[in-house]
């Protein structure tokens, strides 16, 4: 069995071994952090490619005729690494639905990074791949930007800054153009490039395709020459998937992850439905709900879907549908009962740029709670006299208790709601303080370390109504200290679209 290292990073890649790679681009495409280690280069790192640095240098390169100041930002990203490296040869097809291509290298076992660039005329953002294979090793990916790549004047400029950038980057490594050759890929602007080190050869195909710049990547290490022609045959498979390409399979993903429905007789007795606890009015049959940024820190800009609920004439859920940061739909659960108790059943979508999932296994000689496979979590709640929800607790399908909310109210009527999330051992894993309106409507949150009770973040709401009383839009604003001030700014905005029966 392939033994393989799934590494995540918050804050970027490490760049102790690789981003002297990127000694050719200006230093202010990097963070100060990171400058000194350039000046510490040397050839070996060219043999050892890493896809963090691969996907930098490339994407950077590309916009350097479009701003003269250009910051790289890097989000949360994940590596794969094998002991063994798999072999291009075997019938693999990566695709990817967000970056609408495919390419003949492995779908399960690759790196990702999300890019995201400031150019003078906007921020462009994509994402990068990477595959450590027998033959060699790979980059694919893309970045959005504001306007078309492709028409002959532009794409004429961005090739030549793409190749001028590569090569003065490669002479001052003792490396030197060996290729180069414009071709034409689905009738759009294609540039090839070849570049030559004592110890590498890289191999890049650039792709305009209107507001998208596609970028390949083959780096063959000397005991990789020979599979050369092996290896280029992968670039020479990459597709450009078309809308109806990306609808099917879109369709086809969500109708595979759907659940199985859960039976909604008998109904287990409860003093208040999902609807009411949610702090919704009136018959409500579905919400949508979307979310915007205001902050300009979210990797993917304007409304995307948040989720989307489906309510029963009681007021319970039947289904929910979870969209990730990127808009795209994640989980789906349905929701029923079972044994006289409340249940749900959830499915994933994995998508390419989530990480492999951890396998955690249980200590030598434990033995496994026995599961349900009918649902994957139950449900148990308590109220107070006024109906209200004070704890609400998750079990897992064998039996096991998942986490536990505990909400505490203070005045008369209630101005204050304690929100309190323990963890299945007992410790508090969240601490949350919200003021409360007249009509019970949050209009301020404050969230504390769990340590030491430190403040570390606090929220303001504003909203709109409709004629039900529920919100429909929320605008969320973040208490921030800069320049020695503090003060709310806008964080981002809530959308919900509400049907009734």
């Amino acid at each position: 069995m392939k033994s393989l290292i799934v590494c995540s990073s918050q804050n970027g890649p490490k760049m102790a071994d690789h981003s002297s790679l990127l000694a050719g681009v200006s230093s202010v495409f990097l963070p100060q952090s990171c400058r000194s280690v350039i000046l510490k280069f040397n050839l070996q790192p060219l043999a050892r490619f890493c896809y963090q640095s691969m996907a930098l240098i490339v994407f950077v390169i590309a916009f350097t005729l479009l701003a003269p100041y250009v910051r790289s930002v890097f989000a949360q990203g994940f590596s794969v690494e094998s002991k063994s490296p798999p072999s291009v040869v075997g019938g693999h097809t990566f695709v990817s639905l967000e970056g609408r291509f495919s390419i003949a290298l492995p779908q399960s076992q690759h790196g990702f990074r999300p890019l995201s660039i400031e150019t003078a005329v906007g921020r462009a953002t994509g994402d990068a791949y990477s595959w450590t294979m027998k033959e060699g090793s790979f980059t694919a990916g893309y970045v959005d930007a504001s306007q078309s790549w492709d028409e002959p004047d532009t794409s004429t400029r961005v090739f030549a800054g793409i190749r001028d950038g590569l090569v003065s980057w490669a002479g001052s490594k003792n490396g030197k153009l060996v290729g180069e050759r414009q071709i034409s890929f689905e009738k759009h602007p294609t540039l090839e490039l070849k570049l030559e080190f004592p110890e590498a050869l890289l191999l890049q195909r650039s792709y305009l395709i209107s507001r998208r710049l596609y970028q390949v990547v083959l780096v063959l290490r000397t005991e990789q020459r020979a599979y050369e022609a092996v290896a280029v045959k992968v670039l020479d498979s990459f597709k450009v998937l078309s809308d109806a390409d990306v609808s099917v399979a879109l369709k086809a993903r969500a109708a595979q992850a759907e659940p199985s429905p859960l039976p909604q007789e008998p109904v287990a007795p409860r003093i208040r439905s999902d609807a009411e606890d949610e702090g919704l009015h009136g018959n409500v049959k579905t919400v949508f709900q979307e979310s915007q940024d205001l902050s300009g820190t979210w990797s993917v800009q304007g409304k995307k879907p948040s989720s989307m609920g489906y309510y029963n004439a009681r007021g319970n859920l039947k289904k929910r549908e979870s969209y990730d940061y990127k808009g795209n739909l994640s989980d789906i659960t349905v929701y029923g009962y079972l044994d006289g108790a409340r249940v749900s059943s959830r499915k994933s979508i994995e998508h390419e740029y989530n990480p492999p999932p951890m396998m955690i296994a249980s200590p030598p000689g434990e033995a496994r709670p026995k599961s349900d496979p009918r649902y994957s979590n139950k449900f148990t709640f308590q109220y107070d006299d006024q109906k209200r929800l004070i704890e609400k607790s998750w079990f897992m399908n064998n039996g096991q208790l998942s986490i536990r909310y505990v909400y505490k109210y203070s005045g008369k009527p209630a101005k204050q709601r304690e929100d309190l999330v323990y963890s299945a051992d007992g410790s508090l894993n969240q601490r949350d303080l919200s003021i409360l309106d007249e009509k019970g409507t949050e209009v301020e949150r404050t969230s504390f370390e769990t340590k030491d009770g430190s403040i570390r973040n606090k929220y303001s709401y504003a909203y709109e109504f409709d004629g039900k009383g529920n919100w429909i839009k929320r605008s969320t604003s973040k208490w921030v200290t800069k320049d020695g001030r503090s003060y709310y700014a806008p964080a981002h905005v809530d959308y919900r679209t509400i049907t009734y029966y």
